[in-house]
């Protein structure tokens, strides 16, 4: 299937563009916030059950392509795994980080189901925390293409900048590779 892609200012300089204010709880009941993450290049990989498994290679595959030393490392090392440095950044300057959120569509369930699907996370991903959407929230934000991986990425100030909704292909892939890249960039004041 082709990806398609929506492009929302992407590299464009949008004074007007608002932060995304997003909060959802991951496995362990705990507040996950968007904001949390200003600063930093943000990739919220996202799609419902049936999408499990894509999303977790796309997540894993975007992850090692910014953290080169997280291949083939366990969940928490490879989460710890250091940024690689971006062209340019001066000696002494961090490198802005590209960080990559799973997020699990969800959906309305009763609050039991709630705590088993929880439960069941908390097995699967115990190093990792997994964003849980029970409200739809990503959907009805973002769109969402049921069965595929679904991704949107946030620049350093939290402003939505591309998303991408189903399976990208190797051209799609290396787009959005160089232009996480240059969202990096433009947060070092590269760009």
């Amino acid at each position: 299937m082709t990806p398609l892609l929506l492009l929302t200012g992407l590299l464009a300089s949008d004074p007007a563009g608002k932060p995304v204010d997003l909060t959802l709880e991951d496995q362990f009941g705990r507040p996950q916030q968007l904001a949390a993450c200003r600063g930093e290049v943000v990739l919220l990989v996202y799609g419902d059950r049936r999408a499990t498994d894509a999303c977790r290679e796309l997540g894993e595959k975007l992850h090692v392509a910014f953290h080169p030393s997280a291949a083939g490392q366990p969940g928490a090392k490879a989460r710890s795994a250091p940024v690689a440095p971006l062209d340019g950044v001066p000696a002494g300057k961090r490198s802005p980080d590209v960080v990559v959120l799973p997020v699990a569509c969800v959906g309305k369930v009763p609050g039991a189901v709630r705590e088993l699907i929880r439960s069941q996370m908390r097995s699967a991903m115990p190093d990792v925390p997994v964003w849980l959407d029970f409200q739809g929230a990503m959907e009805e934000k973002f769109a969402l293409r049921s069965g595929e991986p679904n991704l949107c990425v946030f620049d350093a100030q939290g402003r939505l900048r591309l998303k991408v909704n189903g399976t990208p292909d190797k051209p799609a892939t290396d787009k959005l590779l160089q232009s996480v890249q240059n969202l990096r960039a433009e947060a070092a004041g590269l760009r």
